[in-house]
């Protein structure tokens, strides 16, 4: 017989996660030590300047383990669907390997406790990350030996139809975040193969006799929201039982972009049109923001000279064209072009779409429009808040009133700081080209952010983005 543990599953699940964030403070630490065996005792990486002590290095040994935990929990590299092997926590753990190790750096530069090697720091930062993965792969294998010996499976019962239960089912089997046994569905008989990895066992009715019968532990009940009213007579019916039930509410319909539930002043609550960005991926996207544009604003110095000049002598005028374009959350801002019409150029026919061929572009102005050059600016923009590196390309307030009742989910764009370049961009959804894909594209790259997402399209950028047939 297995062996039982008198413990709840989620004070279980606790200690495993406080057991990898312990875990991981301990990887940390190793790799720490390691990366200056490696970098200061072999023969691998040439020492130029004598070893350091080694004591300068151990006294960063404990703000290294706060920093680490510390970031890693407020990206939350510990939920359930991230803590275990896999996809998603190394993406996870790729984001917090690195906003950790730029933050440790930024902690050596301000208390100047002495110039560490930028080798050993590297070394640190790579073997880090590969330490952590490799921890949680040790971990998982640690949690399917306790979850298969140590919990009972948890008793669930499915009571309802659709999409959604569907979807959910498929989810929770394929990360399997805890033991669990389906003990079957009850609902319409029409739908009973739409989930055919669970047994059906009969029309809702049956649910008071099947939760006591088969000593369910926990209910799941979702139904289309063309049916909500069994939502109430199946709470009142299982309201005196023991199992806990779990409501999922289909309300995809009324929501255009994503929604939450939560609690304010005790009252549970919905909130739609929530962007998927949580504040800690918000301030590792704005700190990539800021390290990003401040590097290319200080290589491409002598570039932006160059450019300058090339405008100024095209025609009278500032060599920078500012344009009010809406940002996240509707602010309006001024975003900064390398001028390539004359200054009057809309004075007749006032905000006009871009299009191929415009006569009223000068020569130089064709040709940073064509290479994309013109918008170099905007990396101002980045550094004082308005932009980002990456995300959806800002648009003319005028525009923005004309599409936002015409293009379904045009608004929902605005959640997120506007892109120099984006996921739309490096597919060539830019210029004259259809919007309603333009969107669809922005609003993938908000559901779906991650670093390594942002990184890629950095990556693509120069290769599809900056020359392309639709930049003009």
């Amino acid at each position: 017989m297995m062996l039982r543990v008198f413990m709840q599953l989620g004070q279980i699940f606790f200690l495993f996660t406080v057991a990898t964030k312990l875990v991981d403070i301990g990887i940390v630490v190793a790799v720490w030590w390691l990366s200056w065996y490696l970098r200061f005792t072999t023969n691998v990486f040439p020492v130029a300047n004598g070893v350091p002590p080694i004591d300068i290095y151990s006294s960063v040994t404990l703000p290294l383990a706060l920093i680490f935990s510390a970031v890693l929990h407020v990206i939350g590299a510990y939920r359930a669907d991230r803590i275990k092997f896999g996809f998603r926590a190394a993406k996870k753990v790729f984001e917090g390997a690195v906003l950790s190790t730029l933050v440790l750096v930024s902690y050596l530069y301000f208390t100047e406790i002495t110039r560490f090697s930028r080798i050993y720091l590297l070394i640190f930062g790579v073997l880090g990350f590969l330490g952590l993965i490799l921890g949680r792969f040790f971990m998982q294998l640690a949690w399917f030996f306790i979850s298969r010996r140590l919990i009972s499976p948890l008793k669930v019962l499915l009571i309802g139809y659709g999409e959604l239960l569907k979807y959910y089912l498929h989810e929770f089997e394929s990360l399997k975040p805890y033991p669990i046994h389906w003990v079957g569905r009850l609902g319409p008989q029409a739908s009973a193969l739409e989930m055919e990895t669970v047994p059906y066992l009969g029309e809702d009715n049956l649910a008071l006799s099947t939760v006591r019968s088969k000593r369910v532990d926990k209910v799941i009940i979702s139904f289309p929201s063309k049916d909500p009213s069994r939502y109430e007579t199946l709470l009142k019916l299982l309201s005196h039982e023991l199992a806990s039930i779990k409501i999922i509410p289909d309300f995809g319909k009324f929501s255009t972009f994503t929604y939450q539930a939560g609690h304010e002043i005790g009252i549970p609550v919905l909130e739609f049109n929530v962007s998927p960005m949580d504040g800690s991926d918000r301030a590792l996207k704005r700190l990539i923001d800021i390290v990003g544009s401040i590097s290319f604003l200080i290589l491409f110095a002598p570039l932006y000279g160059m450019i300058a000049l090339l405008v100024r002598l095209s025609s009278p005028g500032p060599v920078i064209y500012s344009q009010k374009r809406m940002g996240a959350d509707g602010k309006i801002f001024s975003m900064y072009k390398f001028r390539s019409m004359p200054l009057d150029a809309e004075k007749q026919t006032g905000a006009v779409w871009a299009i191929k061929n415009d006569g009223r572009v000068t020569k130089i102005g064709g040709f940073l429009r064509r290479t994309s050059l013109d918008e170099l600016p905007q990396f101002f923009n980045v550094l004082k808040g308005d932009m980002s590196l990456v995300g959806p390309r800002p648009e003319r307030p005028v525009f923005v009133e004309q599409f936002r009742d015409q293009v379904p989910r045009y608004m929902l764009r605005h959640k997120v700081r506007s892109g120099i370049t984006g996921w739309a961009q490096i597919h060539g959804w830019r210029g004259n080209t259809c919007l309603e894909e333009r969107i669809n594209h922005d609003l993938f790259y908000i559901q779906n952010w991650s670093l390594l997402l942002d990184l890629k399209i950095l990556i693509l950028t120069p290769l599809r983005g900056f020359i392309h047939p639709n930049a003009y």
